[in-house]
């Protein structure tokens, strides 16, 4: 597939390209800074620009199979840069050109045990609130209010996404309840956590909804 792959170089977004290629998909990474990417090939494209200027998706977009948005918002300084504005701004591209999109989304908005949100459960991090929040209200922008014919889906990380972690290619899923272990953990690597993504890029299981995927 062609795929076009925002925010390649974070801690999910790197695996997840890396996925991608070794799977013998053909990406064009759209960063804001392209040093820290890969070689371009005739697998990679680099594609420097904003992903939160219409434009820059309107000129990277057609012509994919599917548009991938990996993009983590974590800088204090640029809180207007929320997670609904980015979900917004690129499902209204992806609707413009006819392409699927697959987007990170937030451990936040799962459904603990308790019967509420993770966010909202005593002792959630305060400095992770806001990302998570802004991702609920992303998820919530889309299953609401997403472009009418719009193949997206989005796939929530459990709470703790190891980035060192191995890639073993074994993951439960779930539709909206926080998944843990047999020690009552919440984790995953970020390579099996692409694995997960990709895997359903390549056999679409999660159409217009939301998933998650853990140990």
């Amino acid at each position: 597939m062609n795929v076009v792959l925002l925010g390649a170089t974070g801690k999910v977004g790197g695996p997840i390209l890396a996925e991608l290629l070794d799977r013998g998909h053909r990406v064009t990474a759209v960063v804001r800074e392209a040093s820290r990417l890969p070689a371009e090939s005739a697998a990679l494209a680099h594609r420097v620009g904003d992903v939160f200027d219409p434009g820059v998706l309107d000129a990277a977009l057609p012509g994919a199979d599917a548009v991938v948005c990996a993009v983590a918002l974590r800088d204090p300084a640029q809180r207007e840069r929320t997670p609904e504005l980015l979900l917004r701004t690129v499902s209204a591209a992806a609707a413009r050109a006819r392409v699927r999109l697959l987007t990170m989304g937030g451990a936040g908005s799962l459904r603990t045990e308790g019967g509420v949100d993770l966010v909202d459960t005593p002792g959630f991090p305060e400095v992770a609130k806001p990302e998570s929040l802004g991702f609920r209200a992303a998820l919530h922008e889309l299953l609401e209010r997403a472009p009418a014919g719009l193949d997206w889906t989005m796939l929530s990380p459990p709470a703790s996404i190891e980035v060192a972690g191995p890639r073993t290619g074994r993951y439960r899923t779930a539709d909206d309840t926080l998944l843990t272990d047999e020690d009552g953990a919440s984790r995953i690597s970020a390579a099996d956590l692409a694995a997960a993504l990709v895997d359903e890029l390549e056999n679409p299981k999660h159409p217009r909804a939301r998933f998650t995927a853990a140990y």
